[in-house]
């Protein structure tokens, strides 16, 4: 990898190590919040995609920097420790709230993967942080989603209007 801020790859796993762990608990103790089914299939959906990234990211770091994982920063690439508050979650005005942040993290953590992917030449190393890049903006999609289904915005068309589907 070239001389830039992603050139240390045991730093830059371990920030996303860290951010996929964030990421795990606040959608598991946001699952256990939400009192409506659905929302929580989604929820714990979003939670194991969180761990399979972690368990993928340590392999990462096996193959590509070796050791022992050791201690990982205080802080992720997203901004989910906002969210936490002594093992917790904070409690916010409304559920849209906590989506808007999980939608900030889910841009943060695709950012940080696209930037990631484009600074290292190493093909295996780099199509799987693209992957993962394209996971989280699969995330971000979902709570976009989930937000206009909130906010009552649900339709994607006017039933009087159907000829705006077609050619």
């Amino acid at each position: 990898m070239g001389e830039n801020k992603y050139a240390d790859k045991a730093s830059l796993l371990k920030s996303a190590i860290k951010s996929e762990i964030d990421g795990f608990t606040f959608y598991d103790l946001l699952a256990r919040e939400v009192n409506n089914s659905d929302a929580k299939r989604r929820l714990e959906s979003l939670r194991d995609d969180e761990a399979r990234h972690r368990a993928g990211l340590i392999d990462l770091y096996r193959k590509h920097v070796g050791g022992e994982l050791g201690a990982l920063p205080a802080e992720g690439v997203s901004p989910l420790e906002e969210a936490f508050v002594k093992g917790g979650l904070k409690k916010f005005k409304s559920e849209v709230e906590y989506i808007n942040l999980a939608i900030k993290a889910e841009i943060a953590a695709a950012k940080f993967y696209k930037e990631a992917a484009a600074s290292t030449d190493e093909t295996d190393f780099k199509d799987i942080l693209e992957q993962l890049s394209d996971e989280e903006n699969g995330h971000y999609e979902i709570l976009m989603a989930e937000r206009e289904a909130l906010a009552g915005n649900y339709h994607w068309f006017i039933a009087d209007s159907a000829g705006a589907m077609e050619d």
